[in-house]
This record gives structure tokens, C-alpha cells and sequence, in this order.
């Protein structure tokens, strides 16, 4: 992966952030007015909700190089090479299309429909966006979906007009390891806090 870009939006990072935040302070919390079993019920919950937070809000993410693109999502991790992406699209989130299937990027969402009211013309100015005459919010390279479209774009279109060797990588990971851990730490949480209650 040559000329590495990782674009991660960073309201999502910010809410991250608030959200382990705000769970240390409960489990904290719990652990000092709470007896054995109560804490370890708490500290179970604990884990539970932050690696629910880090999988949703945290882990996503848009990773662009000069060969493809690695769209990181909850619990999948796509790369794909340049030549295999038909096309880019910024509907409800940036999305790539190979094959006939288009995958989703949850790192980069749209945004709702009235935000169409905010656009300035200087928005996209040089962009060569909307020059039909109409733009769809998710286009607009100040929301995440349309700035990521945008990165993804230039670097599709580069990779075209050179005279790079095509790879045809497609590669597909799913990482249910996130699913068993949120599920191990609740169902222990669930087990401690009956033993509290006994």
C-alpha cells in the first residue's frame, strides 16, 4: 500500500471519546459502591459497551491507496484494487460498486436531506460535483460521505489515466471476534449480577 490515506470522520472519534468516557465513569463508580460480584458485573459491562462503541463508532474507517481502497467497517474489512471499482457514490453513505455489488462505507454517512438548504455555491467550486445542474447532499465534499467520495475519486480517476498493472484484489475479512467479546463480557455481566443479588 503505497501513499497511505485514512480518512475517519471525527464527529465519530469525538463521541468515541465521550462514550469511554462516560462508561469509565460508571464502572468506576460501580466498582467503589458496589460489593465483589456488583463490581465485576459493572467492570463486564464495562467492556461490553466500549467495544460495542469502539466497533460502531470508532473502528470505521476509509483507508485510499494507490493500488485500492480499504473500506473497515463493524465488523467487515474490504479491499478492493482500482481497476475492479466500477464507481463511487455518495447516496446515504460513500459507497463503492464492484461487480455489481455496492459496499457501504459506515466511516463516511450522508447527511440528511434539508442539508441540501446549506449548500454554497463556493462549496464546490473546482469540483466538477453537481455539474448537471443538481447535487444530492451526500455530494457536498463538506460532509463526510461527499469528501470521502471525493478523496476516492481522485484517486480512482489517477489510477485510470496511468499506466499502473492492474492487482484484481478482492479481498473480504469478517471479524467475528467483537461479536464474541460483547456478547462473553454480558452474558458475565449478567451471571455476577445475579450472584450480587443472591
Amino acid at each position: 500500500m503505497s501513499n497511505l490515506e485514512v480518512f475517519r470522520a471525527r464527529s465519530s472519534l469525538v463521541s468515541a471519546g465521550v462514550a469511554y468516557f462516560i462508561i469509565a465513569g460508571m464502572v468506576i463508580q460501580s466498582i467503589y459502591l458496589s460489593d465483589f460480584f456488583g463490581a465485576l458485573s459493572a467492570l463486564c459491562w464495562g467492556i461490553s459497551l466500549t467495544v460495542l462503541v469502539y466497533v460502531v463508532m470508532h473502528r470505521p474507517k476509509l483507508e485510499l491507496f494507490d493500488e485500492g481502497i480499504r473500506i473497515t467497517n463493524p465488523l467487515r474489512e474490504i479491499t478492493v484494487s482500482w481497476n475492479l471499482v466500477e464507481s463511487i457514490d455518495a447516496k446515504y453513505t460513500m459507497s463503492i460498486t464492484v461487480a455489481g455489488k455496492v459496499i457501504h462505507a459506515w466511516a463516511a454517512p450522508a447527511p440528511g436531506r434539508h442539508h441540501t438548504r446549506k449548500i454554497h455555491p463556493s462549496d464546490i467550486k473546482g469540483t466538477n460535483i453537481g455539474a448537471g445542474g443538481y447535487m444530492r447532499p451526500g455530494d457536498n465534499p463538506r460532509t463526510h460521505s461527499g469528501a470521502a467520495a471525493y478523496l476516492a475519486t481522485l484517486r480512482l480517476t489517477s489510477f485510470r489515466s496511468s499506466n499502473r498493472t492492474p492487482v484484481h484484489a478482492n479481498e473480504i475479512r469478517t471479524h467475528y471476534i467483537w461479536l464474541i467479546i460483547i456478547g462473553a463480557s454480558a452474558a458475565l455481566a449478567l451471571l455476577f449480577n445475579y450472584l450480587h443479588y443472591l
